[in-house]
This record gives structure tokens, C-alpha cells and sequence, in this order.
């Protein structure tokens, strides 16, 4: 059994955050439905029923937003934050490829720290990219040609605003600079990188579908400064806690999740949290992590504190995306 170090310079979260309500929103697939959830009773709160798949979504700084990507639809679509009702689409040429379903799956989606600008990752694109929308202007701006194939989930790092695209078929993930749209930097990272969480220190966190090993960035050189082997098999997603203390690596197939310490780099726990897990989501205060379950129609509701799984709340059904909202 792997033992927990907890490291002494761990600064404690400040109260401002701590204090903050927040709720989990739930993509289900099968079901089309976005889902807001209350984490503590595991009430609905709002559901929202989209054209398509729901498969990725994110909610504005303020919380009066949130963005839900469609990829065979092809769009965005915008609800208000509070009510969950739609008040608007983002539609473009761009989301469109030579696909017999005619989609470029607008996919991975992520904002910048102000939220002023949304990036839309088009997975299957004849020429694959990023599409930058105003959030401001309502309006795409431009499209950012990548080339490379497998970007599945894009995420912005808070602070630097610098964008990070795994792309899992070419083994690399590209940084991009979000006041310039330019590609600043190629990192190659073997076993099919998928999965982005953000530490304050600034580490940048990879998880990797085809290998189950997860690497390190350093994001002021971004390089690759670890590599942890053998942590699960199986697909998955990558989160870290905002006091930097955990980090959770999802894995499909072995049905588990690794809560890492994000200082020491260890695993603390393997834990069992059904079939299928897939995002995983802390909550503002580290206390709670969040996992999504495809094959069980839930959400996994784990204390990092006694690792343990101490709840589980049904969510459509096959919950897969899923994101964070606070609340003040």
C-alpha cells in the first residue's frame, strides 16, 4: 500500500475560496442533457436538453455563463448560468468538415481568465485547429490552424492564460499564446496525451489515454520535468486542486482513479469509483473530488481526506464532461 506524504510548505487555501459555493455541471451523453448539480444533496438544480451530444463545457469567471460544445451539431450552445436555459449559439463555416455527418466536432472548449475570449478545438477538421471566439462581440474572430491530429481537450492555464492542446494520435501537446493566437511551443509527450490539469506552482499536469502514465510540464520552460508510470489502463481525464495539493488521473478500463500529492508526485490512492470513470472535478476547497461515471449514470463524490468514496449521485445517463461553477 503506497503510503501519504503531506508536504509542510503547502500554503492553506485562502478563506475568500474556501467560502465559495459551488456546483458540479454533468454532460450525459445518451441523453443530450446538461446537468446542474448539486454536489452536497445530489439534487438537480437546472438541466438543459441539447440538439446532440453534450461533450464538453465551461462556465464564464462570473458564473452568469455557460458554454456546452456540441460536436455533431456542430455548434456551442450558451446558457444563461443561473437558469440553464439557452440564449444563444455559436455556429460556424469552420465547425463544418467533408465528414459524412459534415461535422469538424467542436470539441474541447476553454476560457481565458477574464472571459473574454472562447477556444473551440475541431477535432476532426479537414485541417484541424482552434477556433477563437468574442465572447464580447458574440463573434469568431478566427481559426487557428494546428495540423496535427488527436485534439480531443484544450485548456487554459489560469494566470499565464497560456493555452495547452494535447493531441493523442501525434504524441504531442501544443502551447499556445492566448494574447497572440501563435503556437509558442511543440512538447512531445509519448502514450497518447489527453487530459490537462493546472497546479499554482505551475506545473502543468498530462494524463495519457494509451499508456496510463501521467507527465509533469514545467510551464515556464515547457518541458516535461516527471513522468509517473503505472498508474491505471484505460481512458480518462487529468484535474488538479487549486491549493496545488492533489491531483486525480482517471482510467476507463482498470475503473479507477489515482489521487496523486501534487507535491511529493506520489500516489497517495487508487480508488475504485465503477465503470467508466471520466472527468474529474475538485471542488474550490480540495476537500472533495468529483468524479463522472459513463457506464455507472452518476457522479462519484470522493473525501481526499480519508480517500474514500462517501457518496454517489445519479446524473442522467452516462455522465461523461463535466466542469466546476462557483458561486459567490
Amino acid at each position: 500500500m503506497r503510503a501519504l506524504i503531506v508536504a509542510a510548505a503547502i500554503v492553506a487555501l485562502p478563506a475568500s475560496v474556501a467560502a465559495q459555493s459551488h456546483v458540479v455541471v454533468a454532460l450525459s451523453h445518451a441523453d443530450h442533457t446538461v446537468y446542474e448539480l448539486d454536489p452536497v444533496t445530489g439534487t438537480i438544480l437546472h438541466q438543459f436538453k441539447a440538439a446532440d451530444e453534450p461533450h464538453e463545457g465551461i462556465g464564464s469567471p462570473d458564473g452568469k455563463t455557460f458554454y456546452a460544445a456540441v460536436p455533431n451539431g456542430p455548434h456551442v450552445v450558451i446558457l444563461d448560468g443561473t437558469t440553464f436555459k439557452e440564449i444563444g449559439r455559436i455556429e460556424s463555416e469552420y465547425f463544418t468538415s467533408s465528414r459524412p455527418n459534415g461535422s469538424a466536432s467542436p470539441h474541447g472548449i476553454a476560457l481565458t481568465s477574464d472571459g473574454s475570449k472562447l477556444y473551440v478545438g475541431l477535432e476532426n477538421a479537414d485541417i484541424p485547429g482552434i477556433v477563437v471566439y468574442d465572447t464580447k462581440t458574440r463573434k469568431v474572430i478566427r481559426k487557428i490552424h494546428v495540423v496535427l491530429r488527436g485534439g480531443h481537450f484544450l485548456a487554459i492555464q489560469p494566470g499565464t492564460d497560456k493555452l495547452y492542446y494535447p493531441m493523442r494520435e501525434d504524441n504531442r501537446v501544443l502551447v499556445i499564446d492566448t494574447k497572440t493566437d501563435a503556437i509558442t511551443k511543440i512538447i512531445t509527450i509519448p502514450g497518447g496525451p489527453v487530459g490537462v490539469g493546472f497546479a499554482p506552482n505551475g506545473d502543468v499536469w498530462i494524463h495519457n489515454d494509451g499508456d496510463g502514465t501521467v507527465h509533469v510540464i514545467d510551464s515556464k520552460r515547457d518541458s516535461v520535468v516527471k513522468m509517473l508510470k503505472d498508474l491505471g489502463q484505460g481512458a480518462g481525464r487529468m484535474a488538479v486542486s487549486r491549493d496545488g495539493k492533489w491531483a486525480a488521473s482517471t482510467h476507463g478500463t482498470s475503473q479507477d482513479v489515482a489521487l496523486i500529492n501534487a507535491v511529493t508526485k506520489e500516489v497517495a490512492a487508487t480508488i475504485k469509483v465503477g465503470r467508466g470513470p471520466a472527468f474529474p472535478l475538485f471542488s474550490p476547497d480540495g476537500t472533495k473530488l468529483y468524479v463522472m461515471n459513463v457506464g455507472e449514470g452518476d457522479v462519484a463524490v470522493i473525501d481526499t481526506k480519508t480517500m474514500a468514496v462517501t457518496a454517489r449521485h445519479k446524473v442522467g445517463v452516462n455522465p461523461f464532461g463535466g466542469a466546476i461553477v462557483t458561486r459567490k
